[in-house]
């Protein structure tokens, strides 16, 4: 009975680990504008791509922000990256869909633009 309780208990201590987020794995988040900390790393996101897409002429010159959340996954590192898809609009009406990738450090101190990519709507 011993040895029976001990299978069943290493089986459930397995099955609970493998449902965490493992290092590597993206797991999709649910977006809550009333989070700061995650509004503050998707503002600091589309601030730093949005100059180099103008840059590269995959967007217009003008003052651009995020108006609507598509997604948002999460990556444990070293710290944490973070993938948010989101749609971006300017003065003018135009708009685009952006993917916008940051890395947060372990203490949260520093957040890094690691990659974006425009898609035109």
């Amino acid at each position: 009975m011993k040895f029976f309780i001990a299978i069943v208990l290493a089986l459930a201590v397995c099955g609970f680990a493998s449902a965490q987020q493992q290092p590597g794995d993206y797991t999709p988040i649910q977006w809550n504008a009333n989070n700061q900390t995650l509004v503050s790393f998707l503002d600091f996101g589309v601030q730093s791509a949005v100059p180099q897409a103008i840059a590269a002429g995959r967007i217009s010159q003008s003052d651009w922000a995020w108006t609507n959340v598509i997604s948002v996954q999460t990556q444990v590192v070293d710290g944490m990256n973070y993938d948010f898809i989101v749609d971006i609009e300017d003065g003018t009406g135009d708009t685009a869909r952006m993917d916008v990738m940051i890395y947060v450090t372990p203490d949260g101190s520093a957040m890094l633009l690691t990659s974006y990519a425009v898609f035109k709507m």
